[in-house]
């Protein structure tokens, strides 16, 4: 099926955006409010360069099946970026990022298929950042990370099956647009943390 496909094509990406995303450090609890900002920042540099392209770029029939609108995941990390005293645009300017293929649904699925899978672990995380030590006196919502709440399982699922109707002469797309996109969001941790740095200094030594 054409999703394991892109998950064998982009394994090593994928483990490398993980340790981008200190996805270790969430588990084990030892994930610092600095790092959350550098993950909060990453996430959303990349839905708002893509999210609403890709969205609208999709043919009316697919929209409608996967119900595009209650896929939109920037409103939740603007509210994240909210509670943390971040204002940040809900806009952008300008053409696609060529990092995106918007010239077919095969090509614009296989990049959804990267964001789509990036909420899996929402909800195991969640669990784990409201029992870190570092982010519990913060009270945040983590409005990303609980976006698609208990429907999580189900979107996933509805997305795998129109993400496999894909015939398989345009799989290659799919994949290829998949790995694009890992591609850039693998490469963009240092920008990222450039950014964050500058807005929450990390602690004292011996904090």
């Amino acid at each position: 099926m054409l999703h394991e496909k892109i998950k064998q094509a982009t394994t090593s990406l994928h483990n490398q955006l993980e340790q981008n995303m200190f996805v270790g450090q969430i588990m084990d609890g030892s994930l610092t409010f600095e790092q959350y900002l550098i993950i909060l920042h990453l996430n959303y540099g990349i839905h708002l360069a893509a999210e609403g392209f890709l969205f609208g770029g999709l043919s009316n029939a697919l929209q409608q099946k996967l119900d595009i609108t209650n896929r939109i995941k920037l409103p939740a990390l603007l509210k994240d970026l909210e509670e943390i005293n971040t204002n940040m645009s809900p806009d952008i300017e300008g053409p696609p990022p060529n990092y995106i293929d918007l010239s077919s649904d095969a090509a614009i699925l296989g990049a959804m298929y990267v964001l789509e899978g990036a909420t899996l672990g929402g909800n195991v995380i969640v669990k784990r950042l409201k029992t870190n030590e570092h982010l519990v006196p913060r009270n945040l919502n983590y409005h990303y990370y609980q976006v698609y709440g208990d429907q999580l399982g189900a979107k996933w699922k509805q997305f795998l099956e129109v993400l496999n109707e894909i015939p398989e002469t345009e799989h290659q797309t799919a994949i290829d647009s998949a790995v694009r996109l890992f591609e850039r969001m693998t490469s963009n941790k240092v920008a990222v943390k450039t950014v964050t740095v500058t807005l929450v200094p990390p602690p004292p030594v011996g904090f």
